[in-house]
Parts: C-alpha cells; sequence; structure tokens
C-alpha cells in the first residue's frame, strides 16, 4: 500500500509542477517577466526556492519599446 500512496503523491507533485510551468509560459507570451508571483520569475521561484534571488532576468524589449534608427 505504501507503494500506492507515493505514486499518488508524485504524481500530485508532477501535477503541480506541470501547472506552474504551463503558468510560467502563459505569463512569458503576455510579457510578464519579473516583479511579481505571477510571473515568469515568481512561477520560476515557486517551482525551485533555492533560486530565490539568483535569477536576473532582462525584460526583452517589444518592437513598439524599440527606439527607431536615425533617419538621414
Amino acid at each position: 500500500m505504501q507503494d500506492s500512496a507515493d505514486t499518488i503523491a508524485q504524481i500530485t507533485q508532477l501535477q503541480q509542477q506541470q501547472a506552474l510551468f504551463t503558468q510560467a509560459l502563459k505569463e512569458m507570451l503576455q510579457g510578464n517577466w519579473s516583479g511579481g508571483a505571477a510571473t515568469v520569475e515568481g512561477l520560476l521561484y515557486a517551482l525551485d526556492p533555492q533560486m530565490t534571488g539568483t535569477l536576473s532576468l532582462d525584460t526583452p524589449i517589444t518592437h513598439s519599446e524599440e527606439s527607431s534608427p536615425p533617419k538621414g
């Protein structure tokens, strides 16, 4: 019976990790990189708390934020 309980606990943990990873991908697509729990950074820390404070994420520049090259 113990093997069954261990297997259920492992499956539950994997499902929780998969949910966090999926949420991180969603936040990545929406551009929410850092600065809170519901960001890529926050969700990575939730997946592995030992990483807390070790990430240095560079927020990507979107096309609309890009400066125009000088004309002329």
